[in-house]
């Protein structure tokens, strides 16, 4: 492997430490900012595939390469699963300002002229009646 080839496993490693942290420490407004270059850094590191396969077969460095690359796997789960789950809160917090939203609007505590609409009853069918 050359050295623009290890540059890029490095660079790759260096980011995705940088977005697991600023993640981490809720500095989200970084992901976006960083999103442009991992996938540069990814298309890199996938362009020296065969360079990496060709140094797994035995070179003098398989080791150590194996070493980063089960790094690199580690952060790029980690960070898929830090990913994931900014996905779901936000898709969390979107439901829920919708529901508040409809439950404000003139469909939900209000009448069409603007009244306080009164509380519901409990429907029958809801009441436990084993007591």
């Amino acid at each position: 492997m050359t050295d623009t080839d290890n540059e890029a496993m490095t660079s790759l490693t260096l980011l995705l430490q940088h977005e697991i942290a600023a993640i981490r420490r809720g500095d989200l407004e970084q992901v976006p900012a960083l999103a442009a270059r991992k996938t540069e850094l990814a298309q890199a590191v996938e362009a020296v595939g065969p360079a990496i396969e060709a140094a797994l077969l035995g070179g003098p460095d398989e080791a150590v390469l194996r070493a980063r690359i089960a790094v690199l796997h580690d952060l790029i789960e980690t960070d898929r699963m830090l990913l994931d789950g900014m996905m779901q809160a936000t898709g969390a917090v979107i439901a829920e300002i919708a529901r508040i939203r409809e439950r404000h609007g003139l469909g939900g505590l209000y009448g069409e002229k603007g009244t306080q609409r009164p509380a519901a009853p409990v429907p029958l069918e809801r009441l436990d009646r084993s007591v």
